[in-house]
């Protein structure tokens, strides 16, 4: 296996680790990791990227449900917009990259992380001595538009940029729901669990690479490296969850969504000069 394999195998499974605590999928650096490091055209990395953050969403749903930070009747309501608009995201990102170009995803993923980042900043430094650790339950029924809204954005980002969405619907429901970084996390882990394979299905449906993650590693890897994220994100989410700060993970979420888009404003700057 080339370096670069190797290189990408790691830092996929330190993904999973870091994200698994703060309701992220990993698909914000998933992307860049298939695209940059190795090379994949961004349709095969936003596939790949999807598988990945699935599994993530897998492992980590599983870690928060068994400890309460999540609620089974408020993620019915979560699906019941993400779903749909993965579909309709799906058909939108298609139509980008056959009519317009790949750049113009790396311009929207640069737009909604700019946002996300700037608004969970503001909240974050605003409301550190007042953040606490409300249950989805709690807070959903008070403010379910906002909570609709998130859920609904996530399935976009999903099918339009192959992300997963988790960090806009972490973002609304911690800003404009109430609820305390844990159980935003708990909740988007399992939207997405049940939303993210209905994106990978259109995309690989209207890319018609059904064997694209074959295509590059034999079918063996792929189910150990699936397996593989899916125990660290388990492992990091049930770590963290019994063992660091709200505040803590707040400031993770900030940084990690900061990473992330330095990768892709980089791009940007790079490929205008």
């Amino acid at each position: 296996m080339a370096i670069e394999s190797l290189l990408a195998i790691l830092l996929i499974l330190t993904v999973a680790l870091l994200f698994s605590p703060i309701g992220l999928g990993g698909g914000i650096l998933f992307v860049p990791i298939l695209h940059y490091l190795l090379k994949w055209p961004i349709e095969q990395a936003m596939i790949g990227s999807l598988s990945l953050v699935w599994m993530v969403s897998l492992g980590s749903m599983i870690a928060h449900h068994s400890v309460g930070e999540d609620d089974p009747e408020a993620a019915k309501t979560g699906i019941l917009m993400y779903v749909p608009a993965a579909i309709i995201g799906s058909l939108i990102g298609y139509f980008l990259l056959e009519n317009v170009s790949e750049f113009s995803i790396k311009i929207l993923v640069i737009i909604l992380m700019s946002f996300i980042l700037i608004t969970s900043i503001e909240k974050t430094f605003r409301n550190s001595t007042k953040m606490k650790n409300i249950s989805v339950a709690e807070k959903t029924d008070s403010a379910p538009q906002s909570y609709r809204v998130g859920c609904g954005v996530g399935g976009l980002s999903a099918g339009v940029l192959g992300i997963g969405g988790g960090a806009v619907m972490v973002m609304l429901s911690r800003s404009y729901a109430g609820l305390g970084s844990h159980a935003a996390a708990g909740n988007s882990y399992s939207v997405e669990v049940v939303g993210v394979p209905v994106a990978l299905a259109m995309h690989l449906w209207t890319s018609g690479m059904v064997s694209s993650m074959e295509d590059i590693f034999p079918l063996f890897q792929i189910i150990v490296i699936m397996s593989l994220v899916a125990f660290t994100a388990w492992f990091g989410a049930r770590t963290a969850i019994k063992h660091i700060p709200e505040k803590a993970v707040n400031f993770a979420f900030i940084l990690i969504v900061g990473t992330g888009l330095s990768s892709y404003l980089h791009d940007f700057v790079t490929t205008l000069l």
